[in-house]
């Protein structure tokens, strides 16, 4: 009995052992982490330098009047500086990059127009000196002369050097005080020529009036007596 009893023992433990050999362990369950959430583009910043840099050029085109030496390309400018003042603080990105736009086309009006504009401005100044050089305003009234001459001068030195902002103030101020020298030494010219015309007028009296005492001499028969005699 004890004999039938261990090989039955022994059979299970075979069958035990075989049914575990044969199953596959068991792999552990792992989580499944969530993807990341996508990062957000960041918001563009407003534009606020490039659209002040942009009216601040459009101003002085304005100002100077060089829009008509670069009409096309003000016309563009102008149509991107309005395009970034709708796009400011709804879409900052096309803003900006309407803006930039502006910026680079409103240069490139100063630069086409300036060296016009001074050319311009100094063909004026030196007709307005020729005006007085003509009247002789260097010696009629000298220190307005000098003034205006010493403007000038410096005007054409900025214009060497580039700066044709300041090239074009001087040339406009010259033009004024060459202008003024001329007419103050046309007024000395008119009062010496009305003083040369009282001369003349008065030496013309002069002879008359003897003329006639002369006349009347004659007519009273009594005989003019020359030389003081």
């Amino acid at each position: 009995m004890k004999k039938p009893a261990i090989l039955a023992c022994m059979t299970a433990f075979l069958l035990f052992l075989a049914s575990c050999a044969s199953t596959p362990p068991q792999q552990p369950v792992v989580a499944e982490t969530p993807p990341a959430p996508a990062a957000q583009p960041a918001e563009t910043a407003a534009p606020d330098a490039e659209l002040a840099q942009a009216r601040t050029l459009k101003d002085r085109i304005d100002a100077e009047g060089l829009a008509q030496y670069a009409a096309d390309d003000y016309q563009t400018a102008s149509a991107d500086l309005q395009a970034g003042e709708s796009e400011y603080g709804t879409d900052n990105a096309a803003a900006k990059s309407s803006l930039d736009k502006a910026i680079t086309g409103f240069n490139a009006v100063i630069t086409k127009g300036a060296p016009l504009r001074v050319a311009s401005i100094q063909e004026k100044t030196e007709a307005s000196k020729k005006a007085a050089d003509d009247l002789l305003a260097a010696v009629a009234v000298k220190d307005r002369y000098a003034q205006a001459n010493d403007v000038y001068t410096r005007g054409l030195k900025e214009k060497d050097a580039g700066d044709l902002e300041n090239a074009a103030k001087d040339f406009t101020d010259a033009q004024g005080f060459f202008d003024a020298a001329a007419e103050a030494a046309q007024e000395k010219k008119d009062v010496a020529l009305r003083a040369l015309d009282d001369i003349q007028v008065d030496m013309g009296r002069s002879e008359q009036m003897a003329a006639d005492a002369q006349q009347g001499l004659t007519d009273e028969g009594i005989p003019a007596q020359a030389g003081g005699q």
